[in-house]
């Protein structure tokens, strides 16, 4: 019997998949503030020590566009730490992005 080779696209879909699902933060991040927060319909973690920031998009979404999932991105983080993201400083691709917070008072 032969395969027609139409289950390794489907596995390795299911694989990147389980990918976009993880949101285990950087060693750095280790032991930081977690917090997942939906905004428009997408799920992130957030890990966060100090003034520095990680952010998960841990939904499964079919080719998100980098300028919304950074929209949503930074509407997350203001959610989870009462923080701003520091104008430039957020960066990375839209399933793991990195930044600075801006907090008054801090």
């Amino acid at each position: 019997m032969r395969h027609s080779g139409g289950m390794k696209p489907l596995l390795l879909t299911m694989f990147l998949a389980a990918l976009t699902a993880c949101d285990s933060p950087s060693l750095r991040m280790h032991g930081a503030n977690r917090q997942v927060v939906e905004v428009g319909g997408s799920l992130f973690a957030v890990h966060w020590r100090g003034d520095e920031v990680e952010i998960y998009r841990t939904s499964i979404e079919l080719s998100p566009s980098m300028s919304l999932t950074f929209a949503k991105a930074t509407r997350a983080v203001e959610i989870a730490t009462g923080c701003r993201v520091e104008n430039g400083s957020l960066g990375g691709d839209v399933a793991l992005m990195t930044a600075r917070l801006e907090c008054p008072g801090a």
